[in-house]
């Protein structure tokens, strides 16, 4: 493998870096953006086809590939290779070749025996245990879609390699054909299994297993460009290796919180939610309503969708492209210039998760309605999909912070202060799921994510600051006001348009008041001289 020598990895000084990882944001944000596009229309598509009962069982079932995707792709594995491939580029090429090679012959074997014991205890599960034919749909689901483990984890182990190389389209594209493959799957290839939508949902499964193998080779083409060859390589006894796998164990926790948080909130919604409205359970001699009806997972699957919208297109781009300048800075102890990023990072957070927490609260009931009420999806799904997302909603700007906070952690190379913050907050989000799924239904389930991220990101952020002497409040406080001026003339405008264009179709009301209150914020930002507003909109030279 040949790395190439013009592949400069830092800046000259902390301006400079700032530029550029906007810049990079910018281009990942945009491939984010459509690949968000993409995935509304997905979730259009399967909501007409496929009832909530329906999609209820393959959100459970889909959520098992999807965290360890998180965990061991995007997660922990790029968060620990990262730091230590830069650090190997600046100082032998060669060892970074080399240290290619282990880490991805390593992966698909740790991979492979995962898959195999998963699918080994699905097998002895369904063998050995008297299930309903529900429980079986599950079951077969997740056994369909397991081995998409290991072709989407060496998908985003090989997107963090090319980041470090400054190739970011690739990989931000890669949700794209996930999206593409399940539609396709569900419009063209679904009558293949008959009218019957339980059977039909089989089709989404294996469109996400080809995916897979499709998102390994849109990759190829970058990869061969940044001179990063792959083969086998079976000399674990590298010290950079043992680093890298030493860090990913406390990560995976660390950076997944809000992915475990998120599972434990479905199988804590499956577990209380019965057939039908008004059903009960006796416990210890009691009667007791179930808190949430079949189908409720379901909510708490396109109220995520909807609020990782400008999580996805801004916070994670963020994160990506901020993530090697922090690793570099930390590397070279320049303190300095890593709290001028990581700040610029926090103010560029501020200045968009506030408006977009808000804007998307105000028009959250219309969203859903204009999105996904059609076919299958009926009006009760859109209000209680809402209800979610209006506490969802409530901790993007903690989300997209945590994104920011923790990968700090990582660029020094300190795991476990994350994680034991997350280990806390994991259980804490236990604790008020059970509290407060019976008054809120799924909206508690929905409430109790976003304080557990509020309050994980003020403790990470108090501790990063005393620990390694950063100086984050720099400007922090004058974006603040700004923003929440700009932020109150947006939604007044915004419920303005909604209240006079109550009497319109729905499309006319989200159209109007999305145009009119994102004019206002930038017009707003604007006469307030936001400088978050020039940095956004700057060329990158």
């Amino acid at each position: 493998m040949q790395v190439r020598d013009e592949v400069s990895l830092a800046p000259d000084s902390a301006v400079e870096s700032g530029h550029h990882f906007i810049s990079s944001a910018r281009l990942i944000a945009g491939l984010t953006m459509i690949s968000r596009i993409f995935g509304l229309l997905r979730d259009i598509v399967c909501a007409y086809f496929f009832s909530t009962a329906v999609w209820h069982y393959f959100a459970i079932a889909f959520m098992v590939p999807n965290l360890f995707r998180r965990l061991f792709g995007e997660g922990a594995l790029s968060a620990a290779l990262i730091p230590v491939y830069s650090q190997q580029l600046h100082s032998d090429r060669k060892a970074a070749r080399a240290l290619v090679h282990s880490v991805i012959t390593l992966l698909i074997m740790i991979l492979m025996v995962l898959i195999l014991l998963g699918e080994a205890f699905l097998y002895f599960y369904w063998r050995l245990s008297s299930h309903s034919p529900k429980t079986f749909l599950i079951l077969t689901l997740t056994a369909i879609m397991l081995p998409y483990l290991l072709l989407i984890c060496l998908a985003a182990a090989l997107g963090g390699l090319l980041n470090v190389h400054r190739h970011f389209a690739s990989p931000a594209a890669l949700p794209i054909l996930l999206n593409l493959c399940m539609i396709i799957s569900i419009i063209y290839f679904r009558k293949f299994f008959g009218d019957d939508p339980w059977r039909q949902i089989y089709v989404v499964a294996i469109a996400v297993l080809i995916a897979g193998f499709l998102q390994l080779l849109l990759q190829y083409p970058d990869l061969r460009r940044a001179g990063i060859s792959l083969r086998f390589r079976f000399d674990f006894a590298d010290k950079s290796l043992r680093q890298i796998f030493r860090l990913m164990a406390p990560m995976i926790l660390g950076l997944s919180a809000m992915q475990i948080n998120a599972l434990c909130d479905y199988l804590i919604a499956h577990l209380f939610s019965g057939p039908q409205a008004g059903s009960s359970f006796t416990l210890w001699g009691h009667t007791i309503l179930y808190p949430v009806v079949e189908g409720s997972v379901s909510f708490l699957y396109y109220s995520q969708r909807l609020y990782q919208l400008p999580l996805g297109v801004f916070g994670v781009a963020l994160a990506t492209a901020v993530f090697p300048l922090l690793s570099q800075h930390a590397a070279q102890r320049d303190h300095l210039s890593f709290s001028h990023t990581l700040a610029q990072g926090l103010r560029l957070t501020i200045f968009v998760a506030l408006p977009a927490t808000l804007g998307l609260i105000l028009i959250r009931v219309p969203v859903v309605k204009l999105i996904l009420e059609r076919g299958a999806f009926t009006h009760h799904d859109t209000l209680q999909v809402a209800w979610t997302l209006l506490f969802y909603a409530l901790g993007i700007t903690a989300y997209c912070f945590q994104l920011l906070v923790v990968r700090a952690y990582y660029s020094f190379q300190d795991p476990i202060t994350p994680v034991k913050i997350a280990v806390r907050m994991i259980l804490l989000n236990l604790f008020l799921n059970l509290v407060l799924i019976w008054p809120l239904g799924t909206g508690g389930l929905a409430l109790s994510t976003a304080i557990c991220a509020t309050i994980q990101v003020i403790i990470l952020l108090k501790l990063l600051i005393r620990r390694y002497q950063l100086h984050l409040a720099d400007g922090l406080v004058g974006v603040c006001k700004k923003t929440c001026l700009a932020c109150a003339i947006m939604v007044l405008g915004g419920y303005l348009v909604l209240y006079f264009l109550r009497d319109y179709s729905t499309s006319v009301q989200i159209v109007t008041a999305v145009t009119l209150s994102g004019l206002l914020f930038a017009g707003a930002s604007w006469l307030l001289k936001n400088e978050e507003l020039y940095s956004l909109l700057r060329r990158n030279k």
